[in-house]
């Protein structure tokens, strides 16, 4: 009875733990990176080869639109949900962004709707191959 006792207390702690990083990360991520949005997944090839489908991403938020430049891969919300494409030219109200993969780029968006930047680390993008590849799955059930 005292090892059963033990076992069930170490899968409770377990799943404890589990449930504490499948809701605690991206609360704690959305602190730390200072934005609503913390993470998305790569769901098309328009970003290839920067970017791949089935990749995460890190997202940090921008207080100001001095902090984009050209160049930059940024996220931004549209009608059908987030796009993440690099910043080809900057605009005093609006920007064009184009997918790496794309020959035609975006139509201008405004700098209210971006959501943030990827993370990026020594000039690296962070990303997480195949991580996102659950957000699509999920996301493909539900349509």
């Amino acid at each position: 009875m005292n090892k059963f006792f033990k076992d069930l207390i170490g899968w409770v702690l377990y799943i404890a733990v589990l449930v504490g990083l499948v809701y605690g990360t991206p609360r704690v991520l959305a602190s730390v990176l200072d934005t609503a949005y913390p993470m998305a997944a790569i769901t098309s090839g328009s970003m290839w080869p920067a970017l791949k489908k089935g990749d995460l991403i890190l997202i940090k938020g921008i207080d100001s639109k001095e902090e984009v430049k050209e160049g930059d891969i940024i996220v931004y919300k549209n009608p059908k949900g987030f796009t993440i494409h690099r910043v080809v030219k900057i605009n005093e109200d609006t920007l064009i962004t184009r997918g790496d993969a794309n020959n035609v780029s975006d139509s201008p968006i405004k700098y209210e709707e971006i959501i943030g930047k990827t993370l990026s680390f020594n000039g690296k993008i962070v990303r997480i191959p195949l991580l996102g590849n659950i957000n699509i799955l999920l996301n493909k059930n539900n349509l």
